[in-house]
């Protein structure tokens, strides 16, 4: 799952790392569980200045609500932060208010961290990240993953 290159963004199964999902989210409000899903990447190195990455996160969110609808949210930053594109996944069975367009809670938050040179790329990811996750049956089963190695999987199933 290291190989993360511009192969990462034609497969978001090869972007996803299981120590970087967190399939119960304790987070209530938007702005904490965005810090809870953000902290699985706080010491792992991928971020270098991670309170600089968290506030361009929250930056853009001002900027632009990030929940997609289908109970998903994906805020992100394109940033100096990161060396390559990393995301983290962090999963609300009961949903959080992310003041949606459609008002449904988000289920599903997908925090992703782009080298601010990766455009391309970045385009390239959030075209297929929310193409997929408008997938109802992909949805359900990350919804009903029981670890972040099926979560992985649902990912890998969809996309070979």
């Amino acid at each position: 799952m290291s190989s993360q290159g511009n192969a990462g963004v034609e497969k978001i199964s090869a972007l996803l790392r299981a120590d970087r999902i967190k399939l119960s989210l304790e987070s209530r409000t938007k702005n904490a569980s965005v810090r809870e899903v953000g902290a699985l990447l706080r010491d792992t190195g991928a971020v270098m200045d991670f309170d600089v990455f968290m506030r361009e996160v929250f930056d853009r969110e001002r900027l632009a609500n990030t929940a997609l609808g289908h109970e998903v949210a994906i805020p992100h930053a394109r940033t100096e932060q990161c060396q390559e594109i990393v995301i983290a996944v962090g999963r609300s069975l009961e949903g959080i208010d992310f003041e949606a367009k459609d008002g449904v809670p988000v289920r599903l938050i997908f925090l992703i961290g782009v080298p601010k040179r990766m455009i391309t790329e970045y385009l390239k990811l959030a075209s297929n990240l929310s193409r997929w996750l408008r997938d109802d049956d992909l949805r359900q089963r990350l919804l009903e993953a029981d670890t972040p190695q099926r979560f992985i999987q649902a990912w890998v199933d969809i996309e070979s």
